[in-house]
């Protein structure tokens, strides 16, 4: 039934809606590479090839940022529909497409044409329509396309969550615990603007956000091949299909390589001729939670001595087996009222706001992204740039998310750049809820783009970016107080200062490392504060004495230390958090990197309760490995525990299972090791967050580039692509990314030819 909707990939196709002649040529990988006569013609085809290879997660996907998903799959998903008409991303979306300049309008309406010629030309529908008794939903106008980006945006802007857990942890234990669960740091006091960052800044703020990931940057003079390396592994959900479809695209004025959305023509994250480029999240702060105080009617919100009516948003949802649901939207002039938030990366459980405020007050949510978002043209204008001040000129568009851009070119040029717009505040931080009424923590600007942090060829000859803070303290704004801890960032400077020969295979390698530097930092502390007794206690504690920090799949001793660390959390927060615990440790780094050193140095100075929560915790693990792994320590590994399953959403039929899940492994690694692989903490160890795509350019001959995707280039179960890549992603391989002309055809296996209809 599957292979019954296949995308050809030999022959000809007769397309209504094609000009030219296009040719699609496939290598060994599945991997298209799409050669057109006109940029028309070329957008028009990369939406016949992504909704061929792709149309059921482009459908879900338009559904998902329209809040439409429970036409589809009934009431198992009207919380996440609520959540999505509530935040507004569909209104934001319309709203944003009507900015769109004439460039993004063209490129996208072809791509749109392109989607539908080939859902009016394709063999049969995917089997996922088949098996839902569904037809393919593909909206025409721009707006739902729109609201992806705003939708893709929403997932790397996690600090509205932050909030809500402080607010939380506060009302449960206090301030105080507050404070020490999810630490932050003050910004410094402000001085004159630092212009441009020099170099990297790798300073011990602690507290983490959202996903993220690693991107970094070789100047010829550390590199064996004379030419500057980039490398770039972004950090998103364990999904299959994955988020990326990887392409190559050739057409007059454009030629571009690497990966793609789903939604949206162009390459988005890849290399031209001239340059290569990759982007990692800023993890700055673009999200406030207002307490809005509401009048008796519920109809309006205080705004000093008067009150200020709110505006409301009928919505209809419809359901798949039952009746149409009907939810009224409030939002103030902050944004939106919100009543529940999603909490976790596997499975979000909806939790209700509820704690913060009373019941004559109500939440607002303030986020940047309800007004700004990518614009498809963006992706042409950073391909046609041929220096890097017009590259930082072209992604300065990017202002939701605000993303960290690292840059290489076949000059030698390196260079990082930050975006995005981010809020300034009258007062406060960022960090809790804030009162509403009296405006005293109101947005009144932003932060200048010409402020933002950038560097270009650093003396030290390399550039590191992993959602590490990308300033010192001498910036004068605020950009954010929860940025990721600096040990991916940590360990990949360690690696390139290691050496002056860098070429594609090291690079590659580094993106797989799988050394925790926090594990080594807190190995010998916590082992010294041991008193095993019998034979299991006395031989973990030597094997995690010798243990090196690789966090590698086979290593028993990451075992012992990931159930270590997860029992120490709960003997000592969980009891005192009640069920906040459980969407507090849903985002395990926060615990595990910002509050396990202070426990673990209260206990080696001495502090009784501490100590003893060690050892208990120890004890803990070690009973808990017993049970899930057996007696037999030798046999114990952390792959075992840490699974990684790239599960299509139908491989929960009974019986399907294996039809529809592409990826089921052992892996290394957690969320700070270069090779991520984080997990929610409520649900064991299974891997949550992952490299979805990892690449390295190398600017001195782009034929020597590769890369990778977790599963392969296909959605479909039936396709040779759906997850070949599988093996060489889970054993740190690559393939070849091959650009020229000349290579481009020595690597093609197979020619498709796409032409005008009649």
């Amino acid at each position: 039934m599957a292979g019954a909707s296949l995308f050809p990939t030999d022959g000809e196709i007769g397309l209504a809606g094609l000009e030219r002649a296009v040719t699609v040529r496939r290598d060994a990988s599945g991997v298209p590479y799409i050669e057109a006569s006109s940029l028309g013609d070329l957008w028009f085809a990369q939406g016949v090839v992504t909704a061929g290879e792709r149309l059921f997660q482009l459908d879900l996907a338009l559904r998902a940022a329209t809040g439409r998903l429970s036409e589809v799959f009934g009431e198992r998903t009207l919380d996440d529909d609520r959540f999505a008409r509530t935040v507004g991303f569909h209104r934001a979306g319309a709203r944003m497409a009507e900015g769109w300049d004439a460039d993004s309008l063209l490129m996208h309406r072809r791509f749109r044409e392109g989607v539908g010629a080939w859902i009016e030309s394709m063999p049969a529908p995917p089997i996922e329509y088949t098996m839902l008794d569904l037809e393919p939903a593909i909206p025409d106008e721009v707006g739902p396309w729109s609201a992806a980006f705003v939708y893709l945006s929403w997932g790397l802007s996690g600090n509205a969550l932050h909030e809500l857990l402080r607010a939380w942890i506060a009302e449960r234990a206090g301030a105080s615990a507050a404070e020490a669960l999810m630490p932050h740091r003050s910004p410094a006091s402000p001085v004159p603007t630092v212009g441009a960052l020099r170099g990297a800044i790798l300073d011990e703020i602690r507290g983490p956000r959202g996903r993220g990931s690693n991107a970094w940057a070789i100047a010829p003079s550390c590199t064996r091949t004379g030419g500057a390396i980039l490398a770039n592994d972004p950090h998103l959900d364990a999904i299959q299909p994955g988020v990326w479809l990887e392409m190559h695209l050739s057409a007059p004025g454009y030629r571009a390589r690497g990966v793609t959305l789903p939604w949206s023509p162009g390459i988005v994250l890849g290399a031209t001729a001239h340059h290569a480029w990759g982007a990692t999240n800023v993890s700055g702060d673009v999200q406030d939670l207002f307490v809005e105080e509401l009048s008796a009617d519920g109809g309006s919100v205080r705004r000093g001595q008067e009150w200020a009516p709110l505006v409301v948003h009928p919505e209809t949802i419809d359901v798949r087996g039952t009746e149409p649901v009907e939810i009224v939207v409030r939002e103030s002039s902050h944004g939106p009222l919100l009543d529940r938030f999603p909490v976790g990366e596997l499975e979000p459980e909806h939790v209700g706001v509820g704690g913060v405020s009373a019941e004559s007050t109500a939440v607002a949510l303030a986020w940047t992204g309800l007004q700004h978002a990518i614009r498809p043209s963006l992706v042409a204008r950073a391909a046609s740039a041929t220096t890097f001040e017009e590259f930082r000129s072209a992604v300065a568009d990017v202002t939701c998310p605000g993303l960290n851009f690292v840059y290489a070119d076949i000059e030698g040029t390196i260079g990082y750049t930050c975006t995005g717009v981010y809020p300034v505040r009258r007062a406060g931080d960022g960090t809790m809820p804030v009162p509403a009424g009296d405006g005293g923590y109101s947005w009144i600007g932003t932060i200048p783009l010409d402020d933002l942090p950038w560097s270009r060829d650093p003396e030290r000859g390399f550039l590191v970016t992993a959602n590490d803070r990308p300033h010192d303290d001498s910036y004068p704004h605020l950009i954010g107080m929860d940025f990721h801890p600096p040990h991916r960032a940590r360990r990949i400077t360690q690696v390139l200062e290691a050496r002056d020969d860098h070429d594609v295979a090291s690079s590659a390698v580094l993106q797989a490392d799988t050394v925790s530097l926090p594990a080594l930092d807190l190995l010998g502390p916590l082992t010294d504060l041991l008193e095993p007794g019998d034979g299991h206690g006395r031989a973990v504690v030597k094997l995690l004495k010798a243990w090196d920090g690789d966090a590698r799949a086979d290593s028993a001793a990451a075992a012992v230390f990931q159930a270590w660390s997860g029992a120490l959390a709960r003997r000592t927060s969980g009891s005192e958090l009640g069920e906040v615990f459980e969407r507090y440790y849903a985002d395990r780094e926060i615990w595990h990197s910002s509050v396990l050193p202070g426990i673990v140095a209260e206990a080696a100075s001495g502090n009784a309760r501490s100590r003893d929560a060690v050892r208990a915790a120890f004890d803990d693990a070690i009973a808990g490995l017993q049970e899930r792994l057996g007696d037999d320590i030798s046999a114990w590994s952390w792959g075992a525990l840490h699974r990684l399953r790239l599960a299509h959403p139908l491989a929960r039929i009974p019986g399907l299972e294996s039809l529809f899940t592409a990826v089921d492994a052992g892996v290394g690694g957690d969320e700070t090791t270069v090779a991520q692989a984080a997990f929610d903490g409520r649900h064991g160890f299974d891997v949550a967050v992952i490299q979805s795509w990892r690449a390295v350019y190398d600017l001195a001959d782009l034929d020597r580039s590769v890369g990778v995707l977790p599963a392969g280039v296909s959605g479909n179960p039936a396709s040779p692509y759906w997850n070949d890549q599988a093996e060489l992603w889970l054993t740190g391989g690559t393939h070849p990314m091959p650009f020229s002309e000349p290579a481009v055809s020595a690597a093609a296996a197979h020619t498709l030819e796409l032409r005008p209809a009649g």
